[in-house]
């Protein structure tokens, strides 16, 4: 009895202020009053809700369970008077539960209060009410809580010391938060504290893996110079008791990576999965690991890859690996080559391609079935699936192209329907690919219905136009009725915002000549062209963004080939290879553009060919290309643009814009 009253001490606060709990609920559990593992009916009530309309409710139930957080998602079915109902299985030792509700966009999460139940029987319930509204543990819970529910230190450590007082067995799991929550509330450092836990903690040798780190975390809060010897001394306890533990684990990761020998490395970490076997360690998540453990790995895989072009441990490694990891081994495997091959910057084997795609794919899908433990307890297996989407759409959409050049048309579809939610009328590259799938499936309609909604969103490329006219065409419409139809698809509040956008990034600078070689003979000189609009665009072949641009760089030159005041050049900068101009020529007839390149000058200072890109990024201070810029018929620059975000048909509308503006002030 004095041990608790010396804990309940520890973690004693003086106002019981219950007050900030108080509320209506709107769940009720039947039976009244379930134990932990029972079959329940969960009843939600919507009215006055944000669902209270709702045509269908799901939802997801957070459990704390044995001190660990558990995201199940529920289907509810309308049981009446706004009323909506689930039959679920309690978890064996759930403690604490809330749900949070969800129709289309509308989400009820309780506002205030929390949608909750406490099990108040079981070990843990005080503490997963007290945390999960605890700011300071807001990334380490589920973060469904609202604003205005979050509830004072004070008030979260007076939690924990309800814990204590109902489950003292409780003590060891909570330490971490019992003592990071005092010192935020006595605004002091808990030296004696933190010592006397710790040690506590310490008497137990069977320490599960969540503990373990919860001393190490602990520990973390004391400073670090005047307890230099107290955190050694823990810390040894720590590999001696567990020498196959957490802290044994951190150490070893930052062994590895620190490592700079390539063979050693390599060994290391041979040794590393003997003793430290990955799912062993499913249920922890360190701040270490998250910080080092995938850089460690890829530095192994990427490194067999560079020193011997030896692929084969990054594709035998797909299982082991994390998920970010299995999208990073893709992108540059596969998407990267992939789209240099496709923009003409470097030749890749696209069976070799096709090989590690089907390998990383057919793992990333399988990682789709289960939440991986950095995100576990954090969010349900049907938020993971929606994020996982938004992670991996790029990637798909790589295979989905990849598919499309191999013929297997089926599995092309299958993926481009996987990612359309994500992209969908809202990115060029893939309105294209999408549309090219819906005619050579011969759906017309749908295809003509799909492309009209992309030239509202001004999401198109000239080969999507090229295909909406000619289904315009075949179907009766007239050659010169054309652009009209086109403007009819057209957002006018879409053109109206992004006019207003680009207009308002105009400038008005005075910028220094240039005299440059023509592609097409002679030279090309800047104060040659007062009274012109001059758009330059600084480019290279090496650089795909650039090259991705340059459909909707040439439908701006289209645009303007008939109006000799508006001028594009072409600034091939930055180029190292020697024949740079043959290669720069034959892409571009490759191509079919209609473009004049002009050839930076050699940088008398450094002897790279970047002599006017050099002096415009200094003055101007951008950097990277593509960069845009436009100059007025008085020689001033008046517009830049960096990079390219990838819509042809955008990019020639903001090349308008500044254009026809520019010309207006000229009247």
């Amino acid at each position: 009895m004095k041990k608790l009253k010396l804990i309940l001490f520890f973690f004693g606060i003086t106002a019981a202020v219950l007050a900030q709990d108080a509320g209506l609920q709107k769940i009720v559990l039947s039976p009244e009053h379930p134990n932990a593992g029972d079959e329940i009916t969960l009843t939600y009530n919507a009215a006055t809700g944000p669902l209270e309309n709702a045509k269908y409710v799901n939802g997801v139930v957070y459990t704390f369970n044995d001190f660990k957080w558990i995201a199940n998602d529920i289907t509810l079915q309308p049981a009446g008077d706004k009323k909506w109902q689930t039959k679920m299985k309690l978890a064996d030792k759930a403690a604490f539960i809330t749900c949070v509700f969800k129709s289309d966009t509308l989400v009820d999460r309780g506002e205030k209060m929390p949608n909750a139940y406490m099990f108040e029987k079981e070990p843990g319930s005080y503490t997963g009410w007290g945390v999960l509204r605890s700011k300071p543990f807001a990334d380490e819970v589920p973060n469904i809580v609202h604003d205005s529910a979050y509830i004072r230190d004070e008030v979260g450590l007076m939690w924990l010391n309800y814990e204590l007082k109902y489950h003292p067995e409780s003590r060891k799991k909570i330490i971490y938060y019992g003592l990071k929550l005092k010192q935020l509330v006595t605004g002091e450092d808990q030296v004696k504290l933190i010592k006397r836990e710790v040690r506590f903690v310490l008497t137990d040798n069977n320490l599960d893996h969540t503990t373990q780190y919860n001393v190490q975390r602990s520990i973390g809060l004391l400073p670090v110079e005047a307890n230099k010897v107290f955190i050694d001394s823990v810390q040894k306890v720590l590999l001696t008791k567990f020498p196959n533990g957490v802290l044994a684990r951190d150490q070893e990761i930052r062994k590895i990576f620190m490592e700079t020998a390539f063979d050693k490395k390599v060994k290391l970490y041979a040794d590393f999965e003997k003793n430290f076997p990955q799912n062993s360690f499913e249920d922890v998540y360190t701040d270490f690991e998250s910080l080092f453990y995938d850089k460690m790995f890829k530095a192994i895989a990427y490194g067999y890859i560079v020193n011997s072009k030896d692929y084969n441990y990054a594709l035998n490694s797909v299982k082991n690996v994390s998920y970010t990891n299995l999208i990073d081994y893709h992108w540059h495997l596969v998407s990267i080559p992939f789209d240099r091959d496709r923009e003409g910057t470097e030749k890749a084997d696209i069976a070799t391609l096709k090989k590690y795609a089907d390998v990383i794919i057919a793992e990333m899908e399988r990682r789709e079935a289960y939440v991986p433990k950095m995100y576990a307890g954090k969010i349900s297996l049907k938020e993971w699936q929606a994020q996982v989407i938004q992670f991996a759409a790029r990637e798909y959409f790589t295979y989905a192209k990849l598919l499309e050049v191999t013929k297997e048309y089926d599995l092309e579809e299958k993926y481009l329907t996987k990612i359309k939610s994500f992209y969908g009328n809202k990115d060029a590259a893939y309105n294209e690919v999408y549309t090219r799938m819906l005619v050579r499936k011969g759906q017309t309609s749908e295809a003509k219905a799909y492309m009209a909604l992309s030239v509202k969103e001004n999401q198109v490329t000239p080969e999507i136009l090229a295909t909406l006219k000619e289904i315009y065409l075949k179907e009766g419409g007239a050659v010169a009725g054309f652009e009209t139809y086109l403007q009819s698809l057209k957002s006018q509040s879409n053109i109206d915002d992004h006019k207003k956008k680009i207009i308002a990034e105009l400038i008005n600078k005075p910028i220094a000549g240039f005299e440059l070689e023509s592609s097409k003979g002679g030279k090309v000189k800047l104060a040659d062209q007062k009274g012109k609009i001059v758009v330059l665009d600084f480019w290279a072949m090496w650089c795909g963004p650039c090259k991705n641009a340059m459909p909707g760089m040439q439908m701006a030159v289209t645009k303007y080939k008939e109006d000799p005041n508006v001028k594009f050049y072409f600034v091939d900068t930055q180029e190292y290879i020697k024949d740079f101009k043959a290669q720069t020529q034959a892409f571009i007839k490759e191509k079919g553009f209609d473009f004049t390149i002009l050839y930076d000058g050699k940088n008398p200072k450094t002897g790279k060919f970047d002599e006017a890109y050099d002096k415009y990024s200094k003055a101007f201070q951008f950097s990277g290309i593509p960069e845009k810029m436009i100059i007025d018929q008085n020689g001033n620059l008046r517009w830049m643009s960096n990079g390219y975000f990838g819509s042809p048909s955008e990019l020639v509308d903001e090349i308008s814009i500044i254009v026809d503006h520019l010309k207006s002030e000229n009247k």
